[in-house]
């Protein structure tokens, strides 16, 4: 009932779209078509786009029918245009999820709710009351100092001493997935985490899904403030002067207790089918047109917010205009107007899912390619071109093939935007995934905004005579390349990765892998002449331990990187080929301090 529901919603809503659309055949790059295509992309009734969704579905959809309408070949799956994928979208808690204490059965959602970094076990243990769960060197702070919590359950309260204030110099420590993985690493069987009455409402933790969830082998679970109260035998007065003492005086005041609490955990793993849409326009020369540019852009987007969003209220529909209606649009009206050129080349037209969950859909895609992917020539990439301000333009790439900064700047004296041409060919959009594939790539960005993964990037905002020549100029670009005598030559950017870690004092010069399940954290890319280079890692490795780290996943690796400065040396272990290596590297000046 459900998939019948949402194929006559998707036919309604496309038959609609495609009765208008029939009034832009003309083939030009017009902001009036912009308009249309980002007004359909981020309205209401696609719900935010989140990948695996029924509006994501639409989407997907409705760029597959525009690619047929412009005469381009399917170029998914069998013959379609769709390449389908698994995905996971969310968690949801299980029925084996218990808690008690004596004769007191809690209850699911009520009084706890395990969270998603929660390992699936049962167990029973003692309750130590650790503080924040805090242990730091550059606070000089420390819950587990003057307590063992080997073996045992431990309370402790959300945020810090400081409560949520981002600029605390206790920020750093307040994540709980990095309380979890330090309560595991001191020897603690399980968590339980409690909002206290100087931090807000009690509320419990939302169960959602991140990317690279995993968990560190020992249960956790978010509780109410009258479970924690009647665990620690406290009067709600007793509770609160509780963390006052420790806010007021930033010194810990751990304790063990007499209490035993029976706990068991099951996360359940919600997965759903999602596709990236491709299309295939072949080129007119003989030998040139077994060579291909890519041209892309992720049409994903979060949905109803998630751990991703930057805003903090109840859930709401985010739309994504910018982020990325707009790019979506650039690459459709891009295969409209090629569609009516003769080229030498071919170009594969690729609508991404799964960026905004960790670059999944292009890095299937690249894994799994429709084509042979040793023919493609370029990436250009379009992600968040809609909100052009100052006529400031930014363009990644230019240092992967040695012609490229010159090609664009010749193009710009028709254009006359005010550059700013970035080098690598890493960063957080899909063109990434095709560099670390030692592929030139060029990828057009309009910068961060406000309303950036708010539900307040709407379509009113795009600035459609911006777009509108970005668009025309790429056109020109993708042009010259596709008939040029030789393909680009392909050149390896020295550069700096570790992304998106602003304000960090060191860099490894990594690439990590934001979206793999496996345990450690997987290297995509390791930049040349960086530390993790001269350390001997290399594209691939697993990282297992950082210093006296264990790492996990990404989380693990952004909170250890933060504990050191530029000069710092650091024994590293990685997996290679089924053995570990131990290396040791030195590290560097993060450029992207704050």
């Amino acid at each position: 009932m459900l998939q019948c529901r949402f194929l006559i919603l998707a036919a309604v809503l496309v038959l609609s779209c495609n009765t208008k659309r029939n009034e832009f055949s003309n083939p030009e790059i017009t902001q009036a078509e912009i308009k249309y295509h980002v007004e359909f992309l981020a309205s209401d009734s696609l719900k935010g786009r989140a990948s695996g969704a029924e509006g994501n579905n639409i989407a997907a959809k409705y760029i597959a029918d525009e690619f047929k309408n412009y005469g381009l070949r399917p170029a998914g799956d069998d013959n379609k245009y769709f390449q389908a994928f698994e995905i996971v979208t969310g968690l949801r808690s299980g029925e084996k999820n218990e808690l008690s204490f004596g004769t007191k059965k809690f209850e699911l959602e009520k009084d706890f709710r395990p969270l998603a970094y929660s390992a699936d076990t049962s167990l029973e243990g003692q309750v130590v009351f650790a503080g924040y769960g805090i242990s730091s060197s550059d606070t000089k702070y420390d819950d587990f100092e003057k307590v063992s919590v080997k073996d045992k359950i431990i309370l402790i309260f959300r945020y810090t001493p400081e409560g949520d204030n981002p600029h605390s110099h206790f920020n750093n420590h307040a994540p709980l997935r990095k309380k979890v993985g330090l309560a595991a690493e001191k020897g603690a069987k399980g968590v339980l985490v409690v909002t206290g009455f100087e931090d807000g409402e009690d509320d419990l933790v939302r169960l959602q899904y991140e990317i690279g969830h995993g968990n560190y082998g020992i249960p956790a679970m978010s509780i109410r403030r009258e479970a924690a109260m009647e665990i620690l035998g406290y009067s709600e007065k007793q509770f609160r002067d509780l963390q006052k003492k420790i806010n007021n005086s930033k010194k810990p005041n751990s304790f063990e207790t007499i209490s035993i609490v029976k706990l068991s955990s099951e996360v359940l793993v919600e997965r759903s089918q999602t596709q990236n849409v491709a299309g295939w326009l072949e080129g007119t020369d003989q030998e040139l047109k077994k060579e291909y540019i890519i041209i892309g852009a992720h049409f994903d987007h979060l949905g109803m917010g998630g751990s991703n969003s930057m805003y903090r209220g109840e859930p709401a529909i985010h739309n994504g205009a910018d982020d990325n209606a707009s790019g979506t649009t650039a690459l459709l009206e891009l295969a409209q107007k090629l569609s009516t050129v003769k080229l030498k080349r071919s170009l594969l037209f690729i609508g991404f899912t799964g960026e905004e969950m960790g670059l999944i859909g292009s890095k299937y895609f690249a894994e799994h390619p429709t084509t042979d992917l040793t023919q493609a020539v370029t990436m250009f990439n379009f992600d968040m071109v809609g909100r052009l301000k100052e006529n400031q333009l930014i363009i990644h790439g230019m240092g992967t093939s040695p012609n490229f900064t010159q090609l664009i700047n010749e193009q710009n004296k028709t254009y006359n935007f005010a550059l700013t041409l970035k080098q690598d060919g890493n960063g957080p959009s899909d063109f990434a995934t095709f560099y670390q594939k030692d592929m030139p790539v060029i990828a057009y960005f309009t910068n961060l905004h406000a309303d950036y993964h708010k539900p307040s990037d709407d379509a009113d905002k795009i600035n459609l005579e911006g777009e509108e020549r970005i668009i025309k100029m790429a056109f020109e670009t993708i042009v010259a390349i596709a008939n040029a005598d030789k393909r680009p030559e392909f050149t390896k950017v020295k550069g700096e990765s570790d992304r998106p870690m602003t304000g960090f004092r060191a860099t490894l010069g990594i690439v990590p892998n934001y979206a793999d399940d496996a345990e450690g954290l997987k290297i995509d890319d390791v930049n040349p002449g960086q530390a993790g280079d001269n350390a001997g890692i290399k594209k691939g490795d697993i990282l297992v331990k950082f210093g006296p780290k264990t790492i996990k996943n990404v989380y693990d690796y952004t909170y250890a990187l933060g504990e050191y400065k530029a000069g710092d040396k650091v024994d590293i272990i990685v997996q290679r080929a089924g053995k570990e290596i131990k290396l040791r590297a030195v590290l560097q000046k993060s450029k992207r301090q704050n």
